[in-house]
């Protein structure tokens, strides 16, 4: 009983997204630099799967589940217009954001990474890159509250809907013993050079 492994997320660390740079036929989509979408605060992933089973001999011979689509909901500090303007597929331009009844989300890879705690108290950080997603305009919401005698800051939420890309992939993970190994092993799925990479 004592010797049971333990791994278990005690804390969410970056959140980024990166648009397409192109989609090719038969490949990973390829991604310009990653935006920076501020302190992750939360996430939370919910997927949506096809069911069927077949029945034979009164008996239930082959349960069929398929993945047909994610939404990633997610929180962070960052309330940035360039930010919500690219996310969302507004136009942003001499520091004003313009919302038209048109704009439609682009496609992008969404990444985070998860502090894991292990048994002995050490922590490992798993990185996970969703291959392609597009944030949901629905999830887009403003408020604001009057200055109280105590504050209520607003996080900013996004909702992402999480899609297979053109090689039916829609998700890779990996753990690392640091936060660096992380970041870096990120920035290498998003084919951006680690010399190149930063926040827009």
């Amino acid at each position: 009983m004592g010797n049971k492994a333990v791994k278990t997320p005690i804390g969410m660390v970056s959140s980024y997204f990166f648009p397409f740079a192109s989609e090719p036929a038969g490949a990973h989509p390829t991604y310009e630099k990653k935006i920076d979408m501020g302190a992750a605060v939360k996430g939370y992933l919910s997927v949506n799967t096809a069911t069927a089973d077949i029945y034979g001999d009164d008996a239930l011979l082959v349960p069929i589940e398929l993945f047909v689509s994610g939404q990633m909901d997610v929180e962070t500090t960052l309330s940035d217009l360039e930010v919500n303007a690219t996310i969302f597929g507004h136009t942003f331009a001499d520091g004003v954001e313009t919302s038209n009844g048109d704009d439609a989300a682009p496609n992008g890879a969404y990444a985070f990474i998860q502090a894991i705690m292990k048994k002995d108290k050490t922590i490992v950080y798993r990185a996970t890159f969703l291959r392609k997603a597009a944030a949901m305009p629905q999830s887009e919401k403003q408020e604001a509250d009057t200055k109280r005698e105590g504050l209520d800051p607003k996080m900013n939420a996004v909702s992402l809907k999480v899609m297979k890309d053109n090689l039916g992939d829609w998700r890779v993970r990996e753990d690392f013993n640091t936060l660096t190994e992380a970041e870096a092993y990120i920035d290498t799925l998003a084919a951006v050079a680690q010399s190149g990479s930063g926040s827009q």
